[in-house]
């Protein structure tokens, strides 16, 4: 594994946090935003490729934060 990207993998997913968290501060906390991330960020526990990781993480999180805004 590239230490670089692993290195850089959990500075770009609390990025992805507070992206988020800013895009859906009218429906969701930010909690469930953080909740969602890390819901999706531990699908790619011990998958040995990482450089998409963090995209395919806001992907799946973006995804859950929209399906559950529209049952509110």
């Amino acid at each position: 594994m590239d230490t670089d990207v692993a290195g850089r993998e959990p500075l770009v997913v609390d990025e992805r946090k507070v992206r988020l968290a800013g895009a859906f501060a009218l429906s969701h906390s930010a909690e469930r935003v953080r909740s969602a991330v890390v819901a999706a960020h531990h699908r790619f526990d011990g998958r040995p490729i990482r450089g998409f990781v963090p995209i395919f993480v806001e992907r799946i999180a973006k995804e859950d934060l929209r399906r559950s805004a529209s049952w509110h």
